[in-house]
């Protein structure tokens, strides 16, 4: 083990102490290393700290174990950020969640980085991180989930062997934000809705002829099949089919079993999509050129207009906030409500976990409300029990220690 000493000047008043720390005298690095070689050389400092840290460095160096340790490649942050971003292409992430990721680290992490003269990745600190993170001036959700990405891109650089730890795990986490309770359409707000598409008038594009019924027939499958507006948009005609009872069902997807799932529609909702015209005959909504996230977009527009013809108040009065994914919501917390079990519409929202389904729709969940409610009530009933029994009969042992009492 290596101990630092100071070798003070001739003129220095605490010449005769070699542990002395505080002067500004040489200080100096003797012992043995972890091979068994004797060492006695300077820490070239005249900090006590420097020379510290400039002994663990040569114990590390001359440590047996670590020969063997194959060291990180010291990699710049520019190629480190392309790496992780071409891996997330290459797994096939979502455009949606790659742009998060692009406009996280090539427009805001790696400027920074740059301005600061943070070339290589090992130059960043968790102090410099800490700083970075006090600069983005975001909402609870939106900085949550830039510390979950920053994490992740660090994990990939230690996993890849670019770094020796993650950086990031020495930052606190910020605050977890509230979830906000999933707004649904009641019975009579959703036919507010469907009578709005039918007075819809479209200002212009190319599908203004058809628009109120593509409306009316789009917000039908969402709010009884739980698909999202963008799988709804680009929803192709072979999915919808009859079931050998005669009912109505549309393919949803193919789980991790192989097992196919399936979700019954009102056949007024099969007849309103069969019927609809479309320049493409393998989609009902979809023209099939482009990005269907365009398509998606352009119905999200016409959907602000459905909404404010539908004209939905809260009770005070006040307008309600309205959005498509609210169909979507709707029949996830009607399904709940019927006492339909949440690991089954887990299943049919398509959620990777129920953990997933508990997080937005658990109280919405009957099975939960009547079991905390018959909880209460059992609690109601074995305190009045007690309280008809008195202060004297819920103790039977009392007279035995009081007799106990008197013979002592």
């Amino acid at each position: 083990m290596l101990n630092v000493y100071t070798r003070h000047s001739l003129d220095c008043e605490h010449a005769g102490d070699p542990r002395w720390r505080r002067c500004r005298c040489p200080k100096w690095v003797r012992g043995v290393l972890p091979n068994g070689q004797p060492a006695r050389k300077s820490a070239k400092t005249r900090s006590w700290e420097k020379a510290e840290h400039r002994a663990r460095e040569m114990e590390a160096e001359a440590d047996p174990a670590s020969a063997n340790e194959i060291k990180p490649r010291r990699t710049s942050v520019r190629e480190a950020v392309e790496m992780f971003l071409n891996d997330e292409e290459a797994r096939g992430l979502e455009a949606s969640s790659r742009k998060k990721s692009k406009t996280l680290f090539e427009r805001q992490f790696r400027p920074w980085c740059e301005a600061r003269k943070l070339v290589h990745l090992d130059q960043l600190t968790p102090i410099d991180l800490t700083a970075f993170r006090a600069g983005w001036g975001n909402g609870e959700v939106t900085t949550h989930r830039k510390h979950e990405r920053m994490v992740s891109f660090f994990s990939f650089c230690v996993h890849n062997e670019l770094l020796r730890k993650n950086s990031m795990e020495a930052l606190k986490k910020p605050k977890t934000p509230d979830i906000v309770p999933t707004d649904y359409f009641l019975p009579e707000e959703f036919d507010a809705i469907i009578k709005a598409t039918e007075r819809y008038e479209f200002g212009g594009g190319t599908d203004c002829r058809h628009r109120a019924l593509r409306l009316r027939a789009l917000t039908l499958l969402m709010r009884w099949s739980g698909l999202s507006i963008l799988d709804a948009t680009k929803l192709e005609r072979d999915r919808l089919s009859t079931n050998e009872n005669g009912d109505e069902q549309i393919f949803l997807y193919r789980a991790k079993t192989g097992v196919p799932v399936y979700v019954v529609i009102p056949s007024e909702t099969a007849q309103a999509l069969r019927a609809l015209p479309n320049s493409n005959p393998r989609y009902f909504f979809w023209s099939g050129n482009g990005d269907p996230r365009s398509a998606a977009k352009d119905f999200q527009r016409s959907y602000w207009k459905v909404f404010r013809l539908a004209a939905i108040k809260m009770p005070d009065g006040t307008r309600k906030r309205c959005h498509p994914h609210m169909f979507r919501d709707t029949f996830a917390v009607e399904l709940l409500l019927a006492g339909v079990p949440i690991d089954q519409v887990s299943l049919l929202l398509g959620h990777s976990s129920v953990k997933v389904t508990e997080r937005h729709y658990a109280p919405f969940c009957k099975a939960r409300q009547q079991q905390l409610a018959a909880a209460v009530k059992l609690a109601w009933q074995k305190s009045k029990k007690l309280a008809k029994k008195g202060p004297g009969k819920s103790n039977k042992a009392q007279p035995r220690v009081l007799a106990r009492q008197k013979r002592r």
